[in-house]
């Protein structure tokens, strides 16, 4: 989530990209312009794109779409043209595509830095193409080192920012999953938590977004809720021939309902209900990459939608240092 800002120093203004780092803030000038309305707009655009991308890297299946998009941007500014074409994001075939980190990031390649690139001097354009390959080389190394768990290497690394509401445009903060994803990780399971603490309710919630969808998808009702703990309430249908369906409870302890703390890192318990919500059995305790046991706990309608690991882009997967 890198956001860019001016810098006015005299009759010069220089782009400036801030990231957080392990303990404290840190700063690189991208470029100098002469025009100052060209300087914000263009740092307005790159916050845009970067904390779009941010958030979409540990939330949404469309990032690898994305990461391709912004590749293609940094490739265009390389080359010898003067003009930058308009970027498409072809969203078929992938959920989230109605995401507003996906549609802000769309906007940024389709239509507001093709207007603005093509002003800058090829030095310049350099730059920029130097920025966005240090700010998505962040992206993959945090999706590489973070599942395993492992944490980066350089305190100065970008990839400590990742699964946070973003800082300048609060992609994150609030809605439902996956919009407000980083703010219910805040909600659930506090902000005082380490990376892996991070990644490990990261998991849990990607998990609880991805059975609502599979149960709505497959004929049934069902809704994620953030408080007391994160959960998906699913009624999934028991048959055409059924009068009642079968109501499942698969929450993510987050220490809210018992007034204890929680580590992100407890299995995700499954239980079944009537439909009174007066009686219920446990029908399981699950880690949230175990498909099989979510199969076996609900039924095969789980993998109507996949569930699984993000992807790295192989682009900037190569030759990132980790511990």
């Amino acid at each position: 989530m890198t956001s860019y800002s001016v810098l006015a120093s005299r009759r010069r203004f220089s782009v400036l990209a801030t990231w957080p780092g392990m303990y404290s803030d840190h700063t690189q000038k991208v470029t100098t312009l002469d025009d100052g309305d060209m300087a914000g707009d263009l740092a307005a655009y790159l916050t845009h794109l970067s904390e779009g991308a941010w958030d979409a890297a540990p939330w949404l299946d469309t990032h690898p779409v994305i990461e391709a998009g912004i590749t293609e941007l940094i490739s265009q500014l390389r080359g010898p043209q003067d003009t930058i074409p308009q970027i498409s994001l072809a969203g078929t075939g992938y959920r989230h595509v109605s995401q507003w980190s996906f549609y802000d990031v769309t906007d940024m390649l389709h239509s507001c830095l093709p207007d603005v690139l093509p002003q800058l001097s090829r030095a310049q354009r350099l730059t920029v193409a130097d920025e966005l390959t240090a700010d998505a080389a962040g992206r993959a190394e945090a999706l590489r080192v973070l599942p395993f768990p492992r944490e980066p290497a350089d305190r100065a690394s970008r990839a400590w920012q990742v699964l946070e509401v973003t800082r300048a445009l609060g992609n994150g903060r609030s809605g439902p999953l996956p919009d407000g994803a980083a703010g219910w990780l805040v909600g659930a399971w506090g902000s005082d938590r380490s990376l892996a603490e991070r990644w490990a309710a990261r998991d849990r919630l990607t998990r609880i977004e991805q059975l609502v969808a599979a149960c709505r998808k497959t004929g049934g009702h069902a809704s994620a809720k953030a408080y007391p703990d994160p959960c998906a309430h699913l009624e999934v249908p028991r048959g055409a021939a059924a009068t009642e369906d079968d109501v499942f409870w698969v929450v993510a302890p987050s220490g809210h309902r018992h007034r204890q703390e929680t580590s992100p890192f407890e299995p995700m318990v499954i239980t079944r209900s009537d439909r009174s919500g007066l009686q219920s059995d446990v029908v399981a305790f699950l880690r949230p990459g175990d498909d099989e046991g979510f199969v076996k706990a609900l039924g095969e309608w789980t993998l109507s939608v996949p569930w699984s690991p993000v992807r790295v882009p192989t682009t900037f997967a190569e030759g990132i240092p980790c511990t």
